[in-house]
């Protein structure tokens, strides 16, 4: 299942009138806190991000105080724990890295994740719960889940794509040669190393996020920012990003093509990959009909496989209401409608 579908999912959940806590499995770096994260902001909910490993096996069930007009102990709610006067009437509670913690810490929570509450705290009506946690063939550091826990729960396994990726990369200003590098290599959007003891810095679309904001630090010097495109996505991918960004600096000016329709057509399946990146990120920023058309018109003059990505990077953009709107586009449409098919 990848991050969209999940994220849709994910709403009808929260919404639903039966709720039930739900655990999100997927490769670290995919998106699963950020999808949780724009649920409860598309939402407008509040969200507390919570866990288990730093906690203490009884901290879920709070403190004892004693009552010594009655001569027994109350408990008092951990303070981190859903409250409608501090936190709202509606959110998420999420545990992340949830089988991070050892089994003791996990089984800890069986009841909130099942009944709702925690000894004599109860979760709110609107509050809802939402687990994530790597699979131990991730390399990561988990603990196996214990069978009761993993039964008192909706288990959604998630995977990343890069068509999906750049839905989202598209229209969250990442920068535009990691998307047109990533089109050209696509294999490289998550790739994790072989050996266990090569692990640091690896290709995800996390780090990809990270290259792309070490770009705009430094204001698209790509050589200066080469120690840290290192650091994030390993040596091996950061010196083909580099090989890349050379090429990428043979580009016509792209503003001209969609300003005034002015431009040379480049050739080269890596100098294809970029304009095609850099036309359809630069629509992002910039939307009017001239620009489409004048898209449209200079990507006429390209492959067919490269119209056809370009024009479907506009869809995963969400650009496809002024992109239809242009009259070359159903010409366009129907002359290449068994690929688009």
């Amino acid at each position: 299942m990848l991050i969209n579908e999940t994220k849709r999912l994910l709403k009808h959940k929260m919404l639903s009138s039966h709720p039930t806590s739900l655990m999100i499995w997927g490769p670290p770096g995919v998106g699963k806190s950020q999808a949780v994260k724009e649920v409860a902001e598309e939402l407008g909910w509040n969200l507390i991000d919570l866990r288990l490993l730093l906690l203490n096996p009884v901290d879920l069930r709070g403190i004892p105080v004693p009552n010594r007009e009655l001569g027994v102990a109350e408990w008092f709610p951990a303070s981190f724990l859903p409250n409608t006067d501090r936190h709202g009437a509606k959110g998420i509670l999420f545990i992340d890295e949830i089988n991070a913690a050892p089994s003791s810490l996990q089984a800890s929570s069986y009841q909130l994740v099942l009944d709702r509450r925690c000894g004599e705290y109860v979760l709110p009506d609107g509050w809802r719960i939402i687990a994530a946690g790597n699979n131990a063939t991730d390399k990561s550091i988990v603990s196996r889940m214990p069978s009761a826990l993993a039964n008192r729960m909706t288990h959604l396994e998630v995977d990343c794509d890069l068509t999906d990726w750049k839905s989202w990369a598209l229209t969250h200003d990442v920068d535009p040669m990691v998307v047109s590098f990533l089109n050209y290599r696509q294999e490289l959007l998550f790739k994790m190393p072989d050996g266990i003891d090569q692990i640091k810095g690896f290709p995800s679309p996390r780090t990809w996020e990270f290259v792309s904001n070490d770009i705009k630090d430094y204001h698209g010097d790509i050589e200066a920012a080469y120690p840290f495109i290192v650091g994030n996505i390993g040596s091996g991918p950061a010196t083909e990003f580099l090989a890349y960004s050379r090429v990428y600096g043979k580009l016509p000016d792209i503003e001209r093509i969609l300003d005034r329709g002015e431009g040379e057509t480049v050739t080269g399946i890596d100098l294809l990959y970029a304009v095609c990146g850099a036309l359809v990120s630069s629509l992002v920023r910039k939307q009017d009909k001239k620009r489409f058309a004048n898209f449209l018109g200079y990507i006429s003059r390209i492959p067919r496989e490269f119209q056809v990505l370009a024009v479907k990077d506009c869809f995963s953009a969400k650009l496809e209401t002024l992109l239809v709107s242009i009259p070359a586009f159903s010409k366009w449409a129907e002359a290449n409608s068994d690929v688009i098919l």
